[in-house]
């Protein structure tokens, strides 16, 4: 691959920051607890930016919706896990001038039993598509809706308009690691890692595949994935990057802790690209996908 020049460096590390600013992301935390018997698993669902947690599954605009929440074992049959409630309850006022709030992140515990079945078990969730429409009214008042802009009224002047697509996944080896199988995501990541036994100094592998083709950098796009950690980077607001080549991307692990590796994607809305269809909905669509993994020390 050819020298980066600085200024390269720079704009990308300004697409970078821009992007992240943009959007919130979906992952999954998922923590082991086979200590002693009866072993099992505790899950939930990440929002925002900082893990493990960061906020709720809501925007100024109102609550999300998942579109799936599954557990797909090693043989690849899938069952649907209970979703979360997303009502959320009236904001409650403090005398200090704090607030809160109630919500349910999918908080969910996975027991095994003498018949669970070795290998690796996927937990994947997928947030249904969301516009996001962000505009000053007639009256100067600045709105957000989760909605597309041509159901948008009194509109008088458009901030951003966007459609947003997040999955996520987590992995659980149950005796030992088998090769998971893609869910077939418009965006997904696979890791080509064993990751129940990454170490401090281990390398951790990724494939990328976007509409089901490998996702790479180009000569019109330079396309990375990003790693965060609660240990590493998150409480300090950075995080790893590493190119995305011929749709594989690679990290070494620099500290102990749950990590979090990330893609964006973004497609701008035009009459002449794959995405006419939506002219007059939204200008960009966002897809993002995560994998959350623990590395030992």
């Amino acid at each position: 691959m050819k020298r980066v020049s600085l200024s390269v460096i720079v704009v990308l590390a300004s697409i970078i920051f821009s992007t992240q600013a943009i959007a919130h992301t979906l992952w999954i935390n998922l923590y082991e607890s086979f200590a002693h018997p009866p072993k099992h698993a505790i899950l939930s669902l990440g929002w925002g930016h900082v893990v493990p947690m960061d906020d709720l599954l809501v925007t100024e605009a109102g609550p999300l919706q998942l579109a799936s929440f599954d557990l797909i074992d090693p043989a690849f049959n899938k069952t649907a896990l209970p979703m979360p409630v997303l009502k959320m309850e009236d904001v409650i006022k403090t005398g200090s001038g704090m607030t809160a709030q109630c919500g349910d992140l999918g908080i969910r515990k996975l027991g095994l039993t003498d018949k669970t079945k070795p290998g690796t078990y996927q937990v994947a969730a997928t947030l249904k598509e969301t516009f996001f429409t962000k505009y000053l009214d007639k009256k100067g008042k600045q709105k957000m809706v989760t909605r597309p802009l041509d159901e948008v009224k009194g509109v008088e002047k458009v901030l951003f308009s966007v459609k947003f697509k997040s999955f996520a996944k987590a992995f659980l080896a149950v005796e030992n690691w088998t090769e998971p199988r893609p869910l077939g995501f418009d965006l997904e990541i696979m890791p080509m890692t064993d990751l129940s036994n990454v170490h401090v100094g281990d390398m951790a592998y990724f494939d990328v595949s976007f509409m089901g083709k490998p996702f790479s950098c180009t000569n019109d796009n330079i396309e990375y994935m990003t790693a965060t950690s609660n240990s590493f980077g998150g409480p300090d607001n950075f995080f790893l990057s590493a190119y995305i080549m011929n749709g594989k991307a690679q990290f070494r692990m620099p500290a102990a802790g749950q990590w979090m590796v990330n893609v964006y994607v973004r497609q701008e809305v035009t009459p002449e690209s794959d995405l006419k269809e939506l002219v007059g909905k939204c200008t960009t669509v966002y897809y993002t996908g995560t994998i959350s993994f623990n590395v030992k020390p």
